[in-house]
């Protein structure tokens, strides 16, 4: 497998000259199998730079199967904009989960953002033969490659993926923040004297564990890294989003290979994400952590699995 980042930031797409080396476009992933499987995680801005190089590569578009973490905007703004949409034959398939409050399918969500309101071309105008599966945890395989999904702890219902081919395995978290105890306190400590918190640590720690198998053995890990150790949880937390000194934990206890960090905060310049990094590498060290198996996403960034 060949992973590419398309788009490395949240929340929205932030040009300038301040974030053109890491990139400010929103989430976009692709892999592509050894079998020529399209396969993209998320349909942020990047998703239109992506389809403007798959046109360029050859006379015939390949089947794209898109993955989606979650609905959020800036997971799904880039839709639009995917130049394969328009061509008439290409085969896409879209599939994600959406929101259990929700009475919508995920079609619904993506036709939403195109109604004539917000664009000028409605979903229904797509050229290309366009299927839309509603996904839960679950088990399929595209081509050779194997991919099992699993929740994340996000505000709305979200994803991670987990790809295995030829031996390599790929994790891909989507949003995701550390589970905690939402009813313990602010100093951490839970309600001991409410029988209706009895036993949230445990199911925490149950949600922890299920995580680490998850990624248990991942060659590549990809995780959600928007905050520092500094914001989160002091200012941060119930955002939906971790911070590196819990990707550092995880990368350990679940013996992953190598550890890329993505989904950048819009804040962040080129500057304050090598900052960023230089702590990083440095708490890796401390903790025995190869820091040269730790990388920070950038757009363009080509990683072999």
């Amino acid at each position: 497998m060949k992973l590419t980042f398309w788009g490395v930031r949240g929340s929205i797409p932030i040009p300038g000259a301040e974030t053109a080396r890491y990139g400010g476009n929103t989430p976009c992933l692709e892999i592509e199998g050894s079998g020529g499987e399209c396969i993209l995680f998320e349909a942020g801005s990047g998703l239109r730079v992506l389809g403007q190089d798959l046109m360029k590569r050859g006379t015939s578009l390949p089947a794209v199967n898109l993955f989606i973490s979650h609905t959020h905007w800036d997971h799904i703004q880039g839709f639009p904009f995917f130049t394969p949409c328009y061509i008439p034959g290409t085969k896409i398939t879209i599939r994600g989960p959406v929101h259990y409050m929700e009475k919508k399918t995920l079609q619904d969500i993506f036709a939403n953002q195109m109604e004539h309101e917000f664009f000028p071309v409605s979903n229904q105008q797509l050229a290309a033969d366009i299927a839309y599966e509603d996904l839960s945890e679950t088990e399929l395989e595209i081509g050779g490659v194997k991919i099992r999904s699993q929740y994340m702890n996000h505000s709305i219902r979200s994803l991670g993926y987990r790809l295995e081919e030829a031996g390599r395995t790929l994790v891909y978290t989507g949003d995701h923040e550390p589970y905690y105890n939402m009813f313990a306190d602010a100093d951490g400590d839970a309600h001991e004297d409410d029988l209706l918190f009895e036993g949230v640590d445990d199911t925490v720690d149950q949600a922890v564990k299920r995580f680490i198998g998850f990624v248990d053995q991942a060659d590549v890990f990809v995780v959600d890294c928007q905050y520092t150790p500094d914001e989160y949880p002091s200012l941060k937390k119930a955002w939906g989003h971790s911070s590196w000194d819990y990707c550092l934990d995880w990368m350990q206890q679940a013996g992953a290979g190598r550890m890329i960090l993505t989904h950048h905060d819009p804040l962040r310049t080129d500057e304050a994400l090598d900052a960023i990094f230089q702590d990083v590498q440095r708490a890796a060290r401390e903790k025995g952590i190869d820091p040269d198996a730790i990388m920070i996403a950038r757009e363009g960034m080509e990683v072999t699995i």
